[in-house]
Formats: structure tokens, sequence, C-alpha cells
């Protein structure tokens, strides 16, 4: 399912090691990231939402939700229900429904350049475990150095728990690492954890104001702004 295709990245990588000395990591959110899951996640809300007597909520609304534990979504707008048995179902449907997401494309080309000039990769998400089961089902999880999830924390992002926590696995200094996410509470736990910076990316749930209103020290619209943005630092 994971088409992106790759292409010989020894040139940029040279650039980048010559410019990048002092980054030791970059560290990815998953959804709206890394994984365009929108269809998987929506299609999952309407399942649980509307299977258990619900209306399903507008888009717009759930997706303010964007970036949390899915269980608080399901706890504002189920109120009549036990929010951790509809997340559980959430995380059913989506595990049976893995056709309904795909990566976001120049990813697996990016990671080559970035891995080729020393850089280690993480993932640093609010999504449970079952975010192995997504990377593995597309052949990405060998992409990255360490991933750190919803299960292996006390505390979500925006609180750097998670952030620090994967820094820990990598070995790198906070403010050696580059946090890039699509919802404000990506921006924020990179921000609270010290990152050498943060990186918006549009193509998500949040928006270019959203992600600006938190701090992020650049907003993109597709991966492959990134790497230039690297380069500079």
């Amino acid at each position: 399912m994971n088409t992106n295709r790759q292409i010989p990245a020894s040139d940029s990588s040279r650039s980048i090691s010559n410019g990048v000395k002092h980054l030791q990591a970059i560290m990815f959110d998953a959804d709206g990231t890394v994984l365009d899951t929108r269809e998987l996640v929506f299609a999952a809300f309407e399942h649980v939402m509307t299977g258990h007597g619900y209306a399903m909520p507008p888009i717009a609304e759930i997706a303010k939700f964007g970036g949390r534990p899915t269980e608080e979504t399901y706890a504002h707008f189920a109120k009549n229900h036990n929010n951790i048995e509809l997340r559980n179902k959430h995380r059913e449907f989506q595990e049976t429904h893995l056709e309904l997401f795909d990566a976001y494309e120049g990813f697996d080309d990016m990671v080559a350049v970035l891995k080729q000039a020393g850089l280690k990769v993480g993932m640093c998400t609010n999504r449970a475990s079952n975010v192995i089961t997504l990377l593995e089902h597309l052949g990405m999880h060998e992409h990255f150095d360490a991933v750190v999830h919803a299960d292996m924390v006390s505390s979500f992002k925006p609180d750097p728990e998670g952030f620090l926590k994967l820094c820990k696995e990598l070995d790198v200094e906070p403010s050696a690492s580059v946090m890039v996410g699509d919802t404000e509470a990506d921006i924020g736990a990179g921000k609270v954890a010290g990152a050498a910076f943060t990186i918006g990316l549009t193509h998500g749930l949040g928006t270019r104001e959203l992600l600006e209103s938190e701090g992020a020290d650049y907003v993109v619209d597709h991966l492959s702004e990134i790497l230039p943005i690297i380069l500079k630092h």
C-alpha cells in the first residue's frame, strides 16, 4: 500500500550533514503528519457514534480534538456511554479497516536523506499501541529508531513526557531534536520540552493560524518542505 518512490539521497544527505551538525534527531507525530488517517479516523467515529445511538458530529467539531486521546473525544460527544469502551470499539474498527489510510507522499524519501545525514528518526504520538500495527501494515516501522505511543506514558501531548522519553530512548538531547506535527499538542510538547525548533504541518488537522498561534517556529504545507528548513540549521 505504501507506494512512496525511493530516490538516491546521497547529494541531499551530504548537504544536510554539512549544515545540521548540532542536530541529533527529528521527531514526528503519527496521524496527520506521517500517516494520512483522516478517512480511517472519521469512519471509526461514525461507526461507533451511530452504532450507539448518537448522531455523527460534524467533522470540523471532531477535528478540534485532533492530537488528543480518543477517549477524551468520546467523553465529550457520547456522555451517556463509557468513553473507554467506546475508545476500544474505535480501535477495533480501525484495526480491521486498514485499507482506509496511507502514508503521506514523500516520507520514505525524506527519511532516507535524514538517516544518511546521520540523524536519528523518532515518533512521538498520542495514538495508542496500535500505531505499530499501522506502521507495520505500510512497511514503515523500520524507518523509526524509536516510537513512543500513548500506552507508554502517563501524560499525553502537549505534556512533554512522551517527547522527553523519546529523547532518552534515542540518547539525544531535547535541545538537539526537532518536533514535527500537525496539531497544537505537537507544537506545545516540543516547545515545553525545549526542542531545537518545531515544525507545523497543515496537511493534517491543524490550520496555519492554529499552529502559528501555538508558537510553531515554521509552518509548512507538505513534508517536502521540511528538508530545506533542517538544512538552514
